[in-house]
This record gives structure tokens, sequence and C-alpha cells, in this order.
């Protein structure tokens, strides 16, 4: 009994994550308001009514795909600080990290560049939130690359925003079927960033 039960959550969990696959390719070719939810299921290849038996509304579909893709960036962002390695070593796994993570996944992020202000402010505060933390994240790394003279005098905030900037812009140009590979990409990326423009600075 115990082991039907366990299957029939991981086919509940399943189908669940394979809405949230669907709405976000969806959302990020549509929009959020030309996407229906006839569009979803649709695409996933159920009842039009089955979807509700997963998700309350198409606003809550969109919020579990912006979470699932900080909730990504921001647990590897804590295991990377988990690691205590230098500043330039903990910066350059960050940004390889994120950059992995837009050429891998990119739908949560362009989603809601696009569609973020559909959604009620109190319903994606949490996310926000969210947010914040992974960008303080860099900073905190920035500021104590500064202390350590690691990195020179800077601007942490305008910084911050700066290298997510440049990592972000990534989702406008890369090409999976490119010559580079996401990892060729990330590590020179990386490397530009941390060797060129902030360690070389003497």
């Amino acid at each position: 009994m115990g082991t039907y039960k366990t299957n029939n959550l991981e086919i509940e969990g399943g189908k669940r994550e394979e809405i949230l696959d669907a709405a976000a390719k969806l959302f990020k070719k549509k929009g959020y308001i030309g996407t229906s939810i006839r569009d979803i299921t649709s695409a996933v290849g159920i009842l039009r009514g089955s979807i509700y038996s997963h998700f309350e509304s198409k606003e809550q579909i969109f919020l579990k795909i912006l979470h699932r893709g900080v909730d990504s960036l921001l647990n590897g962002a804590e295991d990377i600080i988990a690691k205590q390695l230098s500043p330039i070593d903990t910066l350059r796994d960050l940004i390889q990290n994120h950059l992995m993570h837009i050429m891998e996944n990119n739908n949560s992020l362009v989603i809601f560049m696009q569609d973020g202000e559909n959604i009620q402010a109190e319903q994606i505060t949490h996310y926000m939130e969210k947010r914040d933390r992974y960008e303080n994240i860099l900073r905190n790394v920035l500021e104590e690359g500064i202390k350590e003279g690691v990195f020179p005098e800077l601007n942490i905030r305008f910084t911050g925003f700066a290298l997510l900037g440049m990592c972000n812009w990534v989702i406008h140009w890369f090409d999976p079927k490119g010559p580079n590979s996401p990892e060729e990409i990330s590590k020179y990326m990386s490397s530009l960033i941390c060797d060129q423009f902030l360690v070389n600075h003497s």
C-alpha cells in the first residue's frame, strides 16, 4: 500500500513538473496574457479541468515557475558560499553558476522580465525577497574582495547590477546549436569578468 502511495505521488509530481515546463515555454513564447489554460492543457495533453487538481490558477503556475528558477539560482549560490573559497574564486563560481542556469533553463528569468508587471505586487513579494537575497550574496562577495584588496574600490551596488546585466544578456544571443558549449561560454565570461575587469587593476 505504501509503495502504491509513493508511486502515485511520484506520478503526480511528474505531471506537475510537466505542466510547469510546458507553461514556461508558452509564457516565454506567447506571454502571460497571451497564454490560456487551454493552451497549457493542450501542450501537456490533458483535459482542461484536470489541471485544477494540480494548480489553482494560471497565476499560480506562473509564480511556481518563477520560484523554481530563483530557488535553483539561490540554492546554487548558497552551496558555493558554503565552500568558503577566496572572494575571486567564489565570484568566479557564482558567475559560472548563473550563466549555466541562464543557458540551460532561462524560462523563469525571461517570463519575469516580460510579464512580472502583470502579476499583483503582493503575489510576487516572496519571489522578490529571494531575488534580493541572491543579489546580496553577490554584493557581499564583492565587498569582501574589496576589503581583502583583491578587487579595486568599486560602487558595489552598481557593479552588482552590471555583472548581473552582463550575465542575463546572454539570453539574447546564446544559441544552443552554436559552436560554443554553455561550459565554454561560462568559463570564458567568468574569466573575462574576474581576471580582466576586476583583478587586473593595479
